[in-house]
């Protein structure tokens, strides 16, 4: 059965969703669909996915960061970007059109204007007035499918892009989080004790966080084995001492230019630790400073 399928196409969108409330916007868009006794089921489906798109528009694609793309011309008379603009940048950023299409093998194109008719249909069923409101159950389906077909081209297009940026050096991403790790000083865990020790780094994933107007900023989250040491050195040698083994989370930015978003010779690194959750137990008040 049509509508079924089409129910879902839309919760298998959910998997590839950008966040919580493009989800509810696809949930939306689902239930209606399932309502075949509204007349005006199409047009609340549509109204779900023009919200979809317009949240997606406004969290991938803000008009401030496609104008500062080098690849950005204004085609408007307000010089605003259109929405085809906008599209263009939620997949690539501003990566430039040869490297998008040469080297990840990405062609925006017809996706861009496939989307657009999608989003225009929706528009017209939003806006719809007394003859314009498509009745029939079959032209409904026709139209939601392709809306459908739309959106995850979209998204599989700007996951793919961003898959493709990434696997080429992903060990190497790896590897510098933990260097950096490993040699900088970690001022969230100095805070907590009078010494501490770095035991183990895990890198637990790495991924695209985000393609700007003018770099590549990658993110590998993981955790870190440290020991706490509270108390002085001279205590630890008496065995007058505490030491806490903690595990902490991690996160790692690596920024590269856009111009070579693989060349980590130019990355700047980023680290954070986060110990809110233990802080406070971990933070003994009778204890010395130490020497």
């Amino acid at each position: 059965m049509q509508q079924a399928a089409l129910g879902e196409q839309l919760t298998a969108l959910k998997l590839q969703a950008i966040d919580d409330f493009s989800r509810s916007c696809l949930e939306g868009a689902r239930l209606a669909l399932e309502n075949l006794d509204n007349p005006l089921r199409l047009n609340f489906f549509s109204t779900a996915m023009r919200i979809l798109f317009e949240h997606m528009m406004d969290t991938l694609a803000p008009i401030e960061a496609v104008m500062q793309c080098a690849w950005y011309k204004p085609e408007k008379e307000d010089g605003k970007p259109t929405r085809g603009q906008r599209i263009t940048y939620a997949i690539q950023g501003g990566l430039s059109e040869e490297f998008v299409t040469e080297q990840l093998r990405v062609n925006p194109q017809p996706l861009r204007r496939r989307l657009l008719d999608a989003v225009d249909g929706c528009s017209k069923q939003v806006h719809a007035r007394e003859h314009s409101v498509i009745l029939n159950l079959g032209e409904q389906d026709a139209m939601a499918a392709s809306t459908i077909a739309a959106v995850g081209e979209l998204l599989d297009a700007l996951h793919f892009c961003r898959r493709s940026v990434l696997e080429p050096i992903m060990e190497s991403l790896d590897d510098a989080a933990v260097d950096t790790l490993l040699n900088e000083s970690l001022v969230e865990v100095d805070e907590l004790a009078t010494h501490w020790s770095l035991q183990d780094v895990y890198v637990h994933e790495t991924v695209v966080h985000a393609i700007g107007p003018e770099a590549v900023t990658y993110r590998s989250t993981g955790s870190i084995d440290v020991i706490l040491q509270f108390g002085s050195n001279s205590d630890v040698r008496n065995d007058v001492r505490a030491e806490l083994p903690q595990t902490f989370p991690f996160t790692c930015d690596i920024v590269t230019p856009l111009e070579d978003p693989w060349d980590l010779g130019q990355a700047e690194t980023r680290c954070g630790v986060d110990v809110s959750k233990w802080a406070d137990a971990m933070r003994p008040e009778d204890w010395g400073d130490g020497d």
